[in-house]
């Protein structure tokens, strides 16, 4: 299944990740890794988003997640 995020959904910080560096990050787009080439496209959704926009694997949720971080002053954060 392919979830499209419709609102503004902030994530953890990935302490790992050097795109995001410690900063939280608005989550664009999930798709399951089980699905036929789910990393490829969540690799382009990644693409066309721009901005930083990059994939994170969420092991929890057995999902691809394409995130862009976020600034400390953008609205909406806490």
């Amino acid at each position: 299944m392919t979830t499209a995020l419709t609102q503004s959904a902030t994530t953890s910080r990935a302490p790992g990740c050097r795109t995001c560096a410690g900063r939280p990050s608005e989550r664009l787009y999930s798709i399951g890794t089980g699905q036929p080439r789910s990393l490829a496209k969540a690799d382009d959704v990644a693409a066309e988003a721009g901005q930083d926009a990059h994939v994170h694997q969420s092991l929890s949720d057995d999902q691809y997640v394409v995130v862009r971080p976020v600034a400390d002053n953008e609205a909406g954060q806490p």
